[in-house]
Parts: structure tokens; sequence; C-alpha cells
């Protein structure tokens, strides 16, 4: 567990664990600084768990630095997790394996050329959405003008280009293990008059969860995942949900923080209960599952 809290790692102990800690980290010269530094952390967590079996890595915290050194340990214990990874998290990869299984389908290309991505843009019906580089940007293209300004940026390319999805946003945090995916909960998702992220809860009733907890655990199913978080944002278009994109080891930030406020249920101890097996992992169990009162499909 990395810079576990007191009182989770006291649970972790009472449900049998033996439990090991890096702690020490949460400083702004600590060794998760930069990728070289964060390079360091993925190393020695990989050489402890190797010498001593450790079968479970954990962090919990808010600093993407650490959870993505977390990440990189994961897939050099588990080779087969990055084809799994990038299945999930690559736009191309993942709307093909979507739309070839008839699954959440959605309009998708994937181009190559900064001109053939302006004349898909132009013949499409906007706005359209347009996912390009290694940082997963994603821009939406609402007009004309929007285009013009889209390719003098001079974006990163491949990009693909999708239908836009329109309907409210929910983000679905889940968690799996051996194979089996367990969902944390469920927030709504939408933007401020500002543009800053916003996150809400609504009744239950006001989504239709189980399909939600099914489009979302096929997605998992499809790219062979077997272990890990993973954050899942879903549109509620009219002809049902769609998957907008997937992260797998999010930072919790609020999203994460809402779900515990709202069901009242610690999603870390419950990540530990399904590790102790205490926990049906297809259960849907009580959620805050909740709705955006407008969608933007990003």
């Amino acid at each position: 567990m990395i810079d576990p809290e007191p009182a989770l790692l006291e649970a972790a102990r009472e449900l049998g664990f033996e439990t090991w800690s890096l702690s020490h980290l949460d400083t702004d010269d600590g060794p998760a600084a930069d990728h070289a530094e964060r390079s360091v952390v993925s190393v020695l967590l990989v050489e402890t768990a190797r010498v001593n079996g450790i079968e479970h890595i954990l962090y919990f915290g808010d600093r993407p630095a650490l959870h993505r050194a977390v990440e990189d340990a994961l897939v050099a214990l588990s080779p087969n997790r990055a084809a799994s990874l990038h299945t999930l998290q690559d736009p191309a990869a993942m709307r093909r394996t979507l739309n070839q299984a008839g699954v959440s389908v959605v309009n998708a290309v994937r181009v190559g050329s900064l001109n053939i991505a302006r004349t898909w843009l132009e013949s499409l019906r906007h706005p359209a959405v347009v996912k390009t580089g290694p940082d997963h940007r994603v821009d939406i293209v609402w007009n004309r003008s929007a285009l013009d300004a889209w390719v003098a940026g001079r974006p990163a390319l491949p990009c693909v280009i999708e239908e836009f999805l329109e309907g409210p946003q929910l983000v679905v945090d889940t968690f799996t293990h051996a194979g089996m995916h367990h969902v944390l909960g469920m927030v709504g998702a939408g933007t401020t008059l500002t543009g800053g992220r916003l996150v809400h809860p609504v009744q239950p009733a006001d989504v239709n969860a189980a399909a939600v907890r099914a489009t979302v655990r096929a997605l998992l199913d499809l790219t062979g995942l077997e272990g890990g978080r993973v954050r899942t944002r879903v549109v509620l278009t009219s002809q049902g949900p769609r998957i907008a994109s997937a992260r797998a080891s999010p930072v919790p930030g609020p999203a994460a923080r809402l779900m515990a406020a709202a069901t009242g249920q610690d999603p870390w101890a419950e990540v530990l209960a399904v590790l102790r097996g205490r926990v049906d992992p297809r259960r849907p169990g009580p959620q805050p599952e909740t709705l955006d009162i407008g969608g933007h499909g990003t």
C-alpha cells in the first residue's frame, strides 16, 4: 500500500492481509516528482513485490505521478496487462473492439493526415469529437470556425474522429480482481459555467444503472482486463449507454469522494473486501447513481 491512511492500513490487517507500506512520498521533492524519479519508485515496487511475493499494489491518493508509478509496476509484474490497457485507453483500439462486438456502437474513423481529418470533419454533422495524441486530448468541433481553429493548431496525429454523444454523462469507477469487475460507484459529470468540471449525485431511479453497469463490464471483459481500477465515462444517449472513454489507475479526486459521501461506504475498504473475497464483484450493491443536466460527448 502506497501512503495508506492509518485506518485503511488497519482495515487491511483486520481482514487478514500481510501488509507492506511505502510512505513519505507526499512532498514536492518526493521520489515521484518527475518521470525519472517515478521510474525509481516503480522499480522499487516491482523488486519488493517479486522478492516478497506481494500480490497487490494499491494507492488511493490523489498524486498522478504515484498512480503512474504504480501502473508501471503492475505492467512490469504482469506483461499481459499492457495489451489490455492499450485496448482500453487507445481511442481507436477501444472503439474498434466495442464496435466489432456490437457493444456501445459509435461511429468513428481513425485518420493519420490533417488534410484527411479536415475532409472528414467538413463532411460530418457538427458537433464532432476529435481525440488526438498520447495525452488523450479531446476536442469538440462545434462548427466551421472551430474546425478552422483546430486545424490551425496543428494537432497531434493520428486522431480518431467520432460522432458527438448527446446525453447526460456518468463517471463509473470499477475495481477488477481475477477478471471480475466490481462497480465501486457512479457520479454525474458535467461542466460549470466557467468550463470547470462538475460532479454531482441524483436519485438511482433517474438512471438505468443495470444497463450502465452491463456496458462498462462488457468493455472490461472485451479488453481482457484481469485486475486494477478503471474510470469509465459513459454518456446516456437516446439509444442507451455509450462508452466515451476509459482510464486505468485514475486519480480518485472529487468523484471518488462524492461516491463515498453518497453511499456512506469507503470505496477503498470495499476494494480490500473484494480482494479478500468478502464481496461478490457482480453484486450491484448501493450505488450513488447520478445524472448530469446537460451531456457533452467527450
